[in-house]
Formats: C-alpha cells, structure tokens, sequence
C-alpha cells in the first residue's frame, strides 16, 4: 500500500537512551531539518520520564511550552514535530489507563500536532497478570490500545504510528499477527531492519514486511546512535546500505540519532542528501558534504577527523585511509619498508594538524564540546603512534638484523608504554580492539546476536604497534639462517 510522497515522514528521531537533547539542541535540529528538505522530527527519548516511566504524569506547564514552542517553529519551516509516548507498565484492559494516556496525549492535540506513535518497544514482553483473560496474548492487547488512540486521535485530524515489541527480523510471529490484525490497516509499524542495527535495508526487505503485516512500513534506522554498549562510539561516518528504492517503499524513515545531538548531523545530512540525489545517491559523496557543512570554519579538517570515528555497521573498516596503509605495510618486503614508513608518518601529521584546526577553527562550539572525549583520545592516539613511528624509523632494524643501538631500543619501549599505560577517555578513535553493536534480531520470545555484532582487532592503533613490533623483533635464529 504506497504511501503518497507528501505524506511521507523523513528525518530524525530522538529515540535513544540516555541524557535527552536540550532545547536548544531540538531547535538547531529543526533549522537542519528544514535546510536539508524533511519534513519531521519524532520526539522519543527513553530516558525522558514523563515519556515512559511516569507517562501517566502529565508534563510540567513549563515542559508544554517548551514543546509548544518547538512545535510552532518547527511547523513554520515545514517540518512536523511528532511526539510520543511509550507506556512502561499500562494495563492494557484498564480504562482507568486509558484515559490517562488519552490526556497525556490531549495536551498535544491542543497543540495541532498532526502526527503521533506510541511506542511498545523494549516493554515488557508478557501480559501483565490484570490482562490475562483480557486479551489472548501481548499482540492482541498492544494492538487493540493502538487501535483507540487512533480512533481518538483521528477526530482531530492526527495520524499514529505503532511501534511494536518485535521490531526487527522479516518473519511473522503470533505477536505480530494480533497486534497487525487489530490495527487499522492504515497505521504504519515501526521496523528497524533485520537486526537492531541493519547494515543493509533495501527497498525488497521493506516490501516483504509490508507483506507479512498488511501495513505501511516506517523505518525507524538505527544509525547514527550510540547508546548502550555503544556509548565509547561517536559515529561519523557514511551512511551505507541504503537507497532511494528504500524510501520509495516505506512509509518514512527516520535516522535515530545519538545522545551527541551536533554530531549527528552528519548521519541527519545524509538522509537529506538521499532524498535530492534519488536514484544518483552515493554515500561516500554525501558523507563528504555533510562532513564539510557539519565542521563549518575548519570543514576538511572535520572531514578528515570524522574518517577516524568512521567505522560503524554501515561501513565496519577503521580510519580507512591508515587502515589501507597498514594493510600494505603487513606484506611489505624490508626495500619497501622506507618508503611506506615515509608515508605512514605523513598520514599521521596530517591528522594531527587537522585536530589541530578542527580545536581552533571549528565554527560549532556545541559540537567541539560533544567531541572532546574523543578528541582528546585521538589526540593520545596520534602521539602514541608518531612516538613509535619515529623510533623505529630512527632505528632502521631492517638494515641491521634486527640489532638496534640501547637508544633505540628504549625508544621503541618508551613508545609501547605510552600505548599500554592506564589513561585516556576511553573513546573509539581509529577503530575498536573490542566491542559489542547492537546487531541483534527478535526471534519469538528471545534474541538471537549476529556474528557481526561482536567487533574484534579492528583497532588501527593496536594494528599499527603490531605490525611495527613484528619488524622490529628479529628471532636470532633467523639471523643465523640468513648468513648461510
């Protein structure tokens, strides 16, 4: 069932755990929204508590108006503000519950705000003991709620969304098929993509969905966020696995962005420039200009620190460029080695003199403030690595049998120390020794992980000290051989 494309919801979501954006973050979201031509931003912040734990307080007056104001400007510049509610713990067959969610919601009707989702992600996943006997099962219980705040919700002209419990996979369980069939048949669900983060959506994966369901598909990407055990990530990187054939086929689609609100525009940028290339997208392009419009006043130099915090699901190679070199070095013979070394150290001064200007020069102090930990880290990075770099070139052990002067030696260990000692802002800056990213599927009543969820020797650092240390370790055996 297609959506026409003026009705269709694209932009950004803040949907993630953690601190929520301030107000002023939510504005400056609205102007980026509005400049890149979407049209909605969706009010989600798990760890708001009047938007799940205490959903059944109504919001602070002052609160209202924060959202009222929000909501004026942001539908003054064509984008609509969507809110919702995630009703931790309802009783589902209450009307006592009921009626508090529908004055909850009131409030926002008054506001005209035209579109709204209630959330039923990570919720409890069975009935509560007052339902059983109520409804047949979670399904039937979530979407029958979902079917009347669409019929209150309707007389006044607003649209609902549902996001159900199992929100990711492309296979129909019992759950979903009570909750689809209780839904009016024009209410979008919610999805994530196959996994909880999807390095691939496509246009097919949406259509199967919508087959199995019977309803309009949102996609709700999880891509930029970082939150969980995704916290020492700052992702900013491209936006890959995606296409225009993909928002030809859903209903919307929505980036959810980190707690970091600046630093996400460069994932928000990219959707935006989707949907003006249509068919002619190329992620590496759009990363490159959201990039240079995200680090206004040192622009190359935001792009070139954004390729160390590049890796993500959507394109799982560490600081790309380094990487590269050091995949050269691993198979380099020793005549080559001068040269690639020459090469290597370059690399590693042009980041440091674009951390250098991305400090001094960049525009977006707010940004600069979310970055630091992991500015500073780059910055330990960089030293740790120039440190070892230049001892071993100093050194020269390919020329030597591996034997180096006690100057040298110390050098090198001297570098090793300052990799190894305790320290740092525990930040992801040029890639992960080891991590966990939330590539995880609903299966039934449990969750199955993703082989690709677990990131492992994808440190470019440790990559680099490694393949160093190999060269400069010579096995005195091998020396031996090698003068026969």
């Amino acid at each position: 069932m297609p959506i026409a494309a003026e009705r269709k919801l694209l932009g950004y979501g803040e949907g993630f755990y953690g601190p929520p954006h301030s107000w002023e973050d939510r504005h400056y979201i609205v102007d980026v929204l509005a400049s890149e031509g979407l049209n909605a931003y969706v009010y989600a912040p798990k760890n708001d508590p009047y938007h799940r734990d205490r959903w059944r307080e109504p919001y602070p007056v002052e609160e209202l108006d924060q959202f009222r104001h929000l909501k004026q400007k942001a539908e003054s510049q064509g984008v609509s503000f969507c809110f919702s509610i995630s009703p931790m713990g309802m009783v589902f067959s209450s009307e006592d519950d009921f009626a508090l969610l529908q004055e909850k919601i009131r409030p926002f009707l008054d506001m005209g705000i035209s579109d709204m989702a209630v959330l039923f992600d990570d919720v409890p996943e069975v009935l509560l003991v007052q339902d059983e006997g109520k409804f047949k099962s979670l399904g039937q219980a979530h979407g029958a709620t979902g079917a009347k705040i669409f019929e209150f919700i309707s007389v006044h002209g607003a649209r609902l969304a549902i996001a159900p419990t199992e929100y990711t996979g492309n296979y129909i369980t019992p759950y979903l098929q009570d909750l689809a069939a209780e839904l009016p048949s024009e209410v979008p669900i919610a999805w994530t993509g196959l996994y909880v983060l999807s390095p691939e959506i496509t246009a097919e994966q949406v259509a199967e969905r919508e087959a199995s369901l019977q309803h309009p598909i949102l996609v709700w990407d999880n891509f930029p966020v970082n939150d969980g055990p995704m916290g020492v990530w700052c992702h900013l990187g491209p936006w890959q696995g995606r296409d225009w054939r993909l928002i030809q086929s859903a209903a919307g689609l929505f980036v959810n962005g980190m707690q970091q609100a600046r630093a996400s525009m460069v994932g928000l940028r990219q959707l935006g420039q989707l949907i003006r290339d249509k068919e002619d997208y190329d992620p590496m392009s759009a990363w490159v200009r959201a990039c240079l419009e995200t680090g206004r006043g040192a622009p190359e130099a935001f792009r070139i620190v954004a390729e160390q915090m590049s890796d993500s699901v959507c394109q799982p190679i560490p600081s790309p460029t380094l990487w590269n070199l050091l995949d050269e070095l691993e198979i380099a013979s020793d005549e080559h080695v001068d040269d690639l070394r020459s090469r290597i150290v370059s690399e590693l001064e042009r980041q440091s003199k674009a951390l250098a200007e991305v400090r001094k020069c960049l525009e977006d102090k707010s940004l600069l403030k979310e970055l630091d930990p992991w500015l500073d880290q780059m910055g330990r990075n960089l030293t740790a690595m120039y440190t070892l770099a230049k001892a071993w070139e100093a050194a020269k052990p390919e020329r030597s049998s591996g034997i180096m002067t006690p100057q040298h030696m110390f050098s090198v260990i001297a570098a090793i120390l300052q990799r190894t000692q305790p320290g740092g802002t525990g930040k992801v800056v040029h890639g992960a020794s080891l991590g966990f990213r939330a590539v995880v599927e609903t299966v039934g009543d449990g969750w199955r992980v993703h082989p690709g969820a677990i990131v492992e020797n994808r440190s470019a650092v440790d990559r680099f000290f490694a393949l160093v240390l190999k060269r400069v370790c010579r096995d005195r055996d091998s020396e031996i051989q090698g003068t026969d």
